[in-house]
C-alpha cells in the first residue's frame, strides 16, 4: 500500500509541476500597466512599445522610447532600462500562451498583454555598432545593426524595486 501512495503522490506532483511551472506563477500586476516578478523584484512592462507604436523600432529608437516613458514616469518610474539579455532568458518560460502581433506564441508567464513585439532589444551591446535582442517565441539570442529593425524588435522595459 505505501508504493501506490508513493505513486499517487509522485503523479499529482507532476501534474502540479505541468499545470503551473516554477516560476510562470507568482507574478503580480500592479493594475498600472506593469507586472512584478516576486522572485527577482523586477517590475515588466505588460505590453511593449508595439502596443504604443504600432511598429517596431531600431535601437536607437528603443533607447529614445525608454527616455521618453521615464520623463513621462511611466507607472510613477523614472529609471526604466532595456532588460539584459540574462533578465529576459531568465523570463522566459517554455509553457507560455500568450500570442505576438503576428499571433506566435511567445514565452511569457501568464499576466504579459498579448499583442506585441516578438523579438525584444537588450542592452547588450556587441562592439560598436551591433546590440542583442531576445526572440520571446523560443528563447532566441541574436544581434543585430543597431539602426535596424528589420524584425519589428520591440521594447519591453524592466525596473528593478530593489534598487529603491
Amino acid at each position: 500500500m505505501p508504493a501506490l501512495s508513493h505513486f499517487a503522490s509522485t503523479i499529482f506532483l507532476v501534474f502540479i509541476l505541468n499545470v503551473f511551472p516554477v516560476g510562470a506563477a507568482g507574478f503580480i500586476d500592479n493594475e498600472n500597466g506593469t507586472v512584478t516578478d516576486p522572485d527577482t523584484g523586477l517590475v515588466w512592462q505588460k505590453g511593449d512599445s508595439f502596443h504604443d507604436l504600432k511598429k517596431g523600432l531600431n535601437w536607437y529608437e528603443a533607447l529614445e522610447y525608454i527616455t521618453r516613458k521615464n520623463l513621462e514616469k511611466f507607472a510613477g518610474y523614472d529609471d526604466w532600462h532595456l532588460p539584459t539579455l540574462n533578465e529576459l532568458n531568465q523570463l522566459w518560460i517554455p509553457s507560455g500562451k500568450i500570442k505576438s502581433k503576428d499571433d506566435e506564441t511567445l514565452g511569457l508567464p501568464p499576466g504579459f498583454k498579448g499583442g506585441g513585439s516578438y523579438y525584444i532589444w537588450t542592452q547588450d551591446e556587441r562592439g560598436l555598432d551591433h546590440a542583442w535582442y531576445f526572440g520571446l517565441g523560443h528563447k532566441e539570442n541574436y544581434f543585430n545593426l543597431k539602426d535596424l529593425a528589420d524584425l519589428e524588435q520591440g521594447v519591453k522595459m524592466v525596473h528593478s524595486q530593489r534598487d529603491h
